[in-house]
């Protein structure tokens, strides 16, 4: 099976710079494909100049930014169209060795039921611990409305934690049905990708993760992490060039998070506003507190 690497540029050509000079060698990918979201800074000159020559890599400029997932589509589409067959999308604040995706493709060939594949973040903190999961977990459950509301709380998931997320015991296996995995670095296949609809562009920043695996859930596919392997994520630094502000982020977190409601979960007037009151009060948590 033929596998792509697909890469989202917005405004981080140093972090993109990296992980391309990083692995885009790598024997393991067939292909490369950097996607540019319309850029203002240099990022397209620099990337451009990077990608001159390198028959493997192919370069596309997106001349609007739609957001993560409408650039994401983009590369899968591509990926189409080049003949891959899996394709892994990685942030570029990510750094992983070649091993580990090979384990990741192992995985996925041998297991045809499972449509998003993973490893877990390296961390210092046992997984499922709750220091693990407050510093970003790399899964967990597929959650109802009232999970999900407690889980976009900054204190209701300092709260709720075991509630909320797997404990320790269930990392003991070497590879684990899902509901998510943590968006930053996730195998998938090009076809069931492109089956479901691939990311909904109307959510332009966040929860990507959540929506990709519920449309895989729904016509019969998994979500799994392999437990053994490991990757590096400087947790957001793409998006803290972009959006400085936590309360900004916030903003936007808030508006995907309630389309999701929305649509894929199918939550009643009551339940929405609910969630806008809640949502009232984590405002002010991130202002008061500078919680996430």
């Amino acid at each position: 099976m033929k596998l792509a690497l697909v890469v989202l540029n917005y405004n981080d050509a140093d972090n993109t710079l990296k992980i391309l000079g990083n692995v885009a060698d790598y024997d393991i990918f067939d292909k490369v494909i950097l996607v540019d979201n319309a850029s203002n800074d240099d990022s397209r000159v620099r990337l451009g100049s990077f990608c001159e020559g390198k028959n493997k890599i192919h370069f596309i400029e997106n001349h609007e930014n739609k957001g993560y997932g409408a650039g994401n589509n983009i590369g899968i589409a591509v990926a189409k169209k080049l003949g891959m067959d899996l394709a892994l999308i990685a942030n570029p604040d990510t750094d992983f060795d070649e091993n580990v995706i090979r384990v990741l493709k192992s995985a996925m060939v041998k297991n045809d039921n499972i449509a998003i594949c993973a490893p877990l973040v390296d961390t210092n903190d046992a997984y499922g611990s709750r220091e693990n999961v407050l510093k970003g977990a790399s899964c967990w459950p597929m959650r109802d409305f009232l999970h999900s509301l407690a889980e976009n709380g900054p204190i209701c998931r300092r709260i709720f934690t075991r509630a909320l997320h797997y404990d320790k015991n269930f990392y003991n296996a070497k590879i684990r049905t899902v509901g998510a995995v943590l968006g930053a670095l996730l195998m998938v296949r090009v076809d069931d990708f492109i089956k479901v609809g691939g990311y909904d562009e109307n959510m332009f920043l966040y929860g990507e993760e959540d929506l990709l695996s519920k449309k895989m859930a729904d016509i019969g596919l998994k979500t799994a992490v392999i437990t053994g392997y490991k990757y590096k994520h400087i947790h957001s630094a793409s998006i803290k060039k972009s959006l400085k502000s936590l309360y900004s982020r916030q903003k936007i977190r808030e508006e995907s998070t309630l389309y999701f409601y929305e649509k894929y979960l199918k939550i009643n007037p009551l339940q929405k506003l609910l969630a806008k009151v809640f949502f009232a009060v984590v405002r002010l948590e991130v202002l008061v507190f500078a919680l996430i």
